[in-house]
C-alpha cells in the first residue's frame, strides 16, 4: 500500500513538472515565420527565360526554352512562337530562306537586334534586319549615367542587361493592342530604338524618341522586333504587364520556343562555365604529369666501356648459340664441306693425296696436329665441348688459309 502511494505521488510530481515546463516555454517563446531570399537558383542564372517558360506552361502553352542556334537553322515543322533572346549574327542565305518560308506557313519570330544601324556600312549586321528595314539606334549608357559607381557593369555587357543589373528601369509605355483596344504598360528600354525606314511594320509602338516595339506581317504568320528583350527575362516578367504581352504575342500559337543563347560559346568557355571542377581537375593532372616526366627514377646509369671479346670468346659463344638451337650438326658438316674444298681450291696438289696423307699435308702448314686436322675436316664429336674445340681448329684452319691467299695476292 505504501508503495503505491509513494508511485502515485512520483507520478502526480512529473506531471506538474512537465505543465510548468510547457507553460514556461510558451511564456518565453513566440512562433514567427520569416521569409529568407535565396537569390536565383543555378538553373535560373543560366537560363534568363526560365520564368517565361514557366508562365506560358501555366496558361497552358507548351514553351520550352533552348540555348543554342539549332532552332534558327532548322526551324520547327509546326507553327508556334519563336523567341530569339540573343539574334546573334546573320544566318546563311539559305537558312534564312528557310526561316522565313516557317513564318510564311503561319510562325511568328520574336527577335531584338544586337548591333546598332551603321550609317557607313548601311547595315545592322543582321540580314534579316536589314530585309525589314529596321534601323536599330542604341542610346550611349554613358550619356545616361555618365558617372558609373562601383556596381556599375561592364561596358562589354549588352545594354537591357545592364538596365537590369544596374536597377536604372525605365518608365512604363502605355499602348493599346490594335485587335482588341487592350490598355497595358510596359517597360520598354530606352537605351534601344527602333525606325522603320521603309514604313512597312504593320503595328508600331512607338513615343517621341522612337519605336520600341515593330510588327511585320509575312504570309500567314509575323515577325515582331522589340528594343530589347530584357522584358521577358526573369527578373522584369513580373513586373508592370510584360508577362501579358508576352501572352498577347503568342496569340492563338499552341507552342513556344524561347531561344535564349542563338551563340554557341568556345568549347574551353563552355567546359569552365559547366565544369570548372572538371577544368582544373585536368589542368592540375596535366601539370602532375609534366613534372612526374620530368623526374627520372633510380640512380643515374654511368656508360660502361664497351669490352671486345677475343676470337675464342666468340667462338665459343656462337658454339653454345648452335648447340642450345639444334643447329650444330647440321653447321658442322657444312663447315667441314666448305673448308676442305677450299683447301683443295688454294693447293690442287691435295686432290691426289689419299685423306691421311691430307691431313699431314695441311698440319704441316697450318702448324697443327695431323689428329686435330683430321677430326676437324672429317671427324665428329661428342658433346659440347668437345663441338667447340672442333669449331676452334676449323676457325684456325680457315684463318691460315686466309692469310697464304694475302701472302700469294
Amino acid at each position: 500500500m505504501g508503495n503505491r502511494l509513494t508511485w502515485a505521488l512520483i507520478g502526480v510530481l512529473l506531471l506538474l513538472l512537465a505543465g510548468w515546463g510547457v507553460q514556461w516555454f510558451f511564456a518565453n517563446h513566440e512562433q514567427r515565420s520569416r521569409e529568407i531570399v535565396e537569390g536565383m537558383s543555378p538553373l535560373a542564372k543560366r537560363n534568363p527565360l526560365l520564368a517565361a517558360e514557366r508562365f506560358l506552361n501555366g496558361i497552358g502553352l507548351d514553351a520550352e526554352s533552348i540555348s543554342g542556334r539549332d532552332r534558327l537553322l532548322t526551324p520547327p515543322a509546326e507553327p508556334g512562337l519563336l523567341l530569339v533572346y540573343r539574334l546573334g549574327v546573320s544566318l546563311p542565305p539559305e537558312r534564312e530562306q528557310v526561316l522565313l518560308g516557317w513564318v510564311r506557313q503561319g510562325g511568328h519570330l520574336l527577335i531584338t537586334p544586337q548591333e546598332a544601324w551603321d550609317d557607313e556600312a548601311q547595315s545592322s549586321g543582321n540580314n534579316l534586319l536589314d530585309a525589314l528595314g529596321v534601323h536599330p539606334q542604341f542610346v550611349d549608357p554613358q550619356s545616361v549615367n555618365p558617372e558609373p559607381s562601383d556596381d556599375t557593369p561592364p561596358a562589354d555587357q549588352p545594354a537591357d542587361d545592364r538596365t537590369l543589373a544596374t536597377g536604372d528601369k525605365p518608365a512604363p509605355v502605355l499602348f493599346e493592342l490594335p485587335a482588341t483596344g487592350e490598355r497595358m504598360g510596359v517597360a520598354f528600354s530606352d537605351r534601344r530604338l527602333l525606325f522603320d525606314s521603309q514604313g512597312r511594320a504593320d503595328w508600331t509602338i512607338e513615343t517621341e524618341a522612337g519605336a520600341h516595339l515593330l510588327q511585320y506581317r509575312l504570309g500567314q504568320g509575323r515577325i515582331t522586333v522589340i528594343g530589347g528583350l530584357e522584358i521577358f527575362a526573369n527578373a522584369a516578367i513580373g513586373e508592370q504587364d510584360h508577362a501579358l504581352l508576352l501572352a498577347r504575342l503568342v496569340g492563338q500559337q499552341r507552342r513556344a520556343w524561347l531561344l535564349y543563347s542563338s551563340d554557341m560559346p568556345p568549347l574551353p568557355q563552355l567546359l569552365w562555365r559547366l565544369a570548372p571542377g572538371l577544368v582544373i581537375s585536368l589542368a592540375a593532372l596535366g601539370l602532375l604529369l609534366v613534372w612526374s616526366l620530368a623526374r627520372r627514377s633510380g640512380p643515374v646509369i654511368t656508360p660502361g666501356q664497351v669490352v671486345r671479346r677475343n676470337l675464342m670468346e666468340h667462338l665459343a659463344a656462337v658454339s653454345r648459340y648452335l648447340w642450345r638451337t639444334d643447329q650444330a650438326a647440321v653447321t658442322f658438316g657444312q663447315s667441314q664441306a666448305a673448308l676442305e674444298q677450299a683447301w683443295r681450291q688454294r693447293h690442287p696438289v691435295l686432290a691426289t693425296l689419299e685423306q691421311g696423307e691430307r691431313c699431314q699435308w695441311i698440319a704441316q702448314h697450318a702448324g697443327l696436329s695431323p689428329q686435330a686436322v683430321e677430326r676437324a675436316l672429317y671427324g665428329g664429336y661428342q658433346g659440347e665441348q668437345a663441338f667447340i674445340q672442333v669449331t676452334a681448329v676449323q676457325q684456325r684452319l680457315a684463318a691460315r688459309l686466309h692469310i697464304q691467299e694475302k701472302t700469294r695476292g
